[in-house]
């Protein structure tokens, strides 16, 4: 059976957890893989639910790690978390033989990005959208401010990085995947990106 790590910045408490990430690795384990999840759980959806989504979960074989999403300060907390993130997938790297890293998006892509590095693991980005830029669009980063001009132009930096290294991109649609082709910056090689929609 081959050993995933899952890290996703959602929680499974959240809807969004629930309707999309645990019924994907319920799938993915009926294909033979055994899923060592981490999730960043809201204190209040937690508090209310973990007892059922654990059960669940155990009950489909996926093995919940859960830790607690840091609101504030901004950046900060968001630079803890991967922190956190990182140093939980380690441990579990080290302790169960972890043969890919599965990342449901950026903040998740960016320790997908050090395990490759660090442990020599295959990663799997699954960037969902050009998240960096719907960060701004949805005005939840101001690039007129300082801070936020910085840390968008950090994650530009890092997006094309986690796709021209990953050893495979998931991406949401045909158009996604179109428009990253196009950047040819790895232009000797063939980006392998598959579409779930």
């Amino acid at each position: 059976m081959t050993e995933v790590l899952y890290l996703s910045y959602d929680g499974m408490t959240d809807p969004l957890g629930q309707s999309q990430v645990i019924p994907y690795l319920e799938g993915l384990t009926k294909k033979g893989y055994h899923f060592h999840l981490i999730s960043f759980e809201k204190e209040i959806p937690y508090q209310r639910d973990k007892e059922l989504i654990g059960n669940l979960l155990r009950s489909k074989n996926i093995e919940w790690h859960p830790l607690t999403y840091t609101k504030r300060p901004p950046v900060l907390s968001t630079l803890w978390d991967l922190y956190r993130m990182k140093s939980k997938g380690a441990g579990l790297i080290r302790k169960h033989g972890i043969s890919l890293v599965h990342c449901r998006s950026y903040i998740s892509g960016l320790a997908g990005l050090d395990f490759q590095q660090r442990f020599n693991i295959p990663f799997l980005f699954d960037m969902r959208g050009f998240w960096d830029d719907e960060r701004v669009d949805g005005e939840l980063w101001d690039v007129n401010k300082p801070i936020y001009k910085i840390v968008y132009a950090y994650f530009k930096k890092k997006e094309r990085e986690m796709l021209f290294k990953a050893d495979g991109v998931i991406s949401l649609t045909e158009n996604a995947k179109a428009e990253i082709e196009s950047w040819k910056v790895r232009s000797t090689k063939k980006l392998p990106i598959t579409v779930i929609p």
